[in-house]
């Protein structure tokens, strides 16, 4: 979902609502108005809307045959959440998507140990004990072993 659109269809929206509250002068609709907008606020975090978050590139590496690239990166989404470690499967020519890994998601910035066996396998080792938020078998075609 696009950030911006989402931003003024919510803006819209609230608009609404308080105008409805300012005539009944009720302190309940005010209420009633925060707790859609936190309702509406996770919504938005678990559909995944990016609402502020950033990728810094660790490293590329490309695939034997050059027609795929596994990007290691940290996501920060903001002050009150700590970066983590994402690992995607892109064709060669495509640029990092600003959202998350499809393969792996881990917390905490970790130095990862990824290495093409084959055109279709890929090994990535260093996990240690960090707390995996996704752990994809397979992505795009390309066998994924943890080790």
């Amino acid at each position: 979902m696009d950030y911006m659109k989402f931003s003024v269809e919510l803006y819209d929206m609230l608009d609404g609502l308080f105008d409805k509250c300012r005539i009944r002068h009720s302190v309940g609709c005010v209420k009633n108005v925060r707790l859609k907008v936190a309702a509406i606020s996770i919504a938005a975090l678990l559909c995944g809307c990016d609402l502020g978050c950033e990728n810094e590139i660790s490293r590329s590496i490309t695939s034997p045959s050059g027609e795929l690239k596994v990007v290691v990166f940290h996501r920060g989404c903001g002050a009150t959440t700590g970066f983590n470690t994402q690992v995607s499967v892109l064709k060669v020519t495509a640029s990092l998507p600003n959202e998350g890994g499809n393969v792996l998601v881990i917390e905490g910035k970790v130095p990862l140990q990824i290495k093409w066996s084959s055109e279709g396998n890929l090994s990535v080792s260093g996990l240690s004990s960090e707390k995996v938020f996704k752990r994809e078998p397979s992505v795009s075609g390309v066998a994924i072993s943890y080790q």
